[in-house]
């Protein structure tokens, strides 16, 4: 077991982070649940998949005097589903930044990191929003609306969820989210862009320079933001279609015409088939044909079996292409859709709940419920990457569904002095204490 980032340490960073946190209620001496028990209730909920608060409640309810919200999750008295939403709801999401940032820091000072290196020690980061909530009655503050065409508005609430891939790494790793949401001062709806922007710019101390590549669809591929990116220390490697830039792709055709694209061709075995990878690229080509154009590189790979093409996509980058890393570029631009697969997906139809409403507030309630949901998918995944135990417990197990069932049930009926005592019972190391009343 690696203690020095086990579930005490991690939890530890949440609880430092939130009790920098002022209670914006005013005092009253009939204030009986604290901010730290609101947040840390909904934390647990989060972090053992329950799908509402009141359930969640329910299986972690006191025994004479304990309780496993108190053992596990350092709770002192579980609030109410409705007095969770009405603490949190005034409180920004970002007193919980710091612990992303700290975990990440931890991470990338104990070499955890490195197999998610590529390019010669970069890390890749997609940059992808996600909608989370959606409704035609309820909304806020900061909720954003898109009017359809038959008069009737649907407010939503999405955000920027960046996590760390790799290609061939089953896990993402994620970082501090970015919520799309009106701005002060500005007349127009957020958009992903400008949320994206937002986040590159609180995070330029964060990463060691010029060793973070940023991956985005084409949405992305845009001049101001390679320049900013460029600006900030970043690399990136964004889609490119043909149908957004038709100034780079007219230049393509004729460079393509004149001989002057590079070419490689590899295959690699595929069950009984053979899959032949062709890739074509050209370094410093422009990206618009408005002046000043930034200069960039832009690379294609199309993959075929048996004469019919399986997969085409093609992008821009600040890397310069050679035959050495064209494969490499090319693998880190689809690694994108890890963003996909193992982060949204897995946040939406894995246990997390992701689009569920577990309530929305006036203020701040639904970002930072999304903030907490996130936290908790990180430990899992920090506990799944580091922790052998953990690791046992999953593959023994086999599915994610039956891990998380049996954690809600064991925690139903007995109490645990700590999660470390739990991992241990789960591996038979250990006799859990039984309840007092058997009858």
């Amino acid at each position: 077991m690696v203690e020095i980032l086990g579930f005490t340490a991690l939890l530890g960073y949440l609880q430092a982070a939130v009790a920098k946190i002022q209670d914006p209620r005013k005092a009253s001496p009939n204030q009986k649940y604290s901010i730290k028990d609101a947040v840390l209730s909904a934390f647990g909920a989060f972090f053992m998949q329950c799908e509402s608060f009141l359930e969640y409640q329910r299986q972690l309810n006191s025994r004479k005097g304990r309780d496993n919200a108190q053992s596990l999750f350092k709770v002192s008295k579980i609030p109410t589903d409705n007095q969770i939403r009405n603490i949190i709801d005034p409180i920004n999401a970002v007193a919980l930044i710091e612990v992303f940032e700290q975990i990440y820091r931890k991470l990338k000072a104990k070499g955890y990191l490195k197999p998610f290196e590529v390019l010669g020690g970069q890390l890749l980061v997609t940059l992808d929003a996600s909608e989370y909530f959606s409704s035609q009655c309820i909304h806020c503050d900061q909720c954003s609306h898109r009017t359809h065409k038959n008069g009737t508005v649907t407010y939503f609430h999405n955000a920027i969820l960046p996590v760390i891939v790799a290609p061939g790494q089953e896990h993402v790793i994620s970082l501090d989210p970015e919520f799309i949401t009106p701005q002060d001062g500005y007349e127009k709806q957020d958009s992903e862009v400008a949320a994206a922007k937002r986040w590159m710019n609180r995070h330029i101390d964060l990463f060691d320079d010029g060793r973070v590549t940023l991956l985005g669809d084409d949405l992305y591929s845009r001049q101001p933001m390679c320049e900013l990116a460029i600006e900030q220390g970043f690399h990136y490697i964004f889609v490119c279609l043909p149908e957004s830039h038709t100034a780079l792709y007219n230049w393509l055709e004729f460079l393509n015409a004149n001989g002057s694209l590079s070419y490689l061709t590899a295959r690699k075995r595929h069950g009984r088939d053979w899959h032949f990878y062709n890739y074509r690229w050209v370094n410093n080509i422009p990206l618009r044909d408005t002046q000043p154009a930034l200069l960039t590189n832009w690379l294609e790979l199309t993959i075929t079996c048996n004469q019919k093409v399986i997969f085409q996509n093609a992008w821009i980058c600040d890397h310069f292409i050679t035959n050495d890393n064209v494969a490499e570029l090319a693998a880190s631009g689809r690694a994108r859709w890890k963003t996909e697969n193992e982060n949204h997906n897995v946040l939406k139809t894995k246990g997390y709940h992701l689009e569920h409403n577990f309530g929305h507030g006036k203020q701040h309630l639904a970002s930072f419920l999304l903030t907490l949901n996130l936290l908790a998918f990180l430990f899992h995944t920090v506990l799944h990457l580091l922790d052998f135990s953990y690791q046992q417990i999953r593959s023994l197990l086999g599915s994610r569904k039956r891990f998380f069932n049996d954690l809600r049930t064991l925690t139903t009926y007995f109490i645990f002095d700590s999660w470390r005592h739990l991992i241990s019972f789960m591996l038979d190391e250990f006799d859990p204490i039984r309840p007092v009343n058997s009858s």
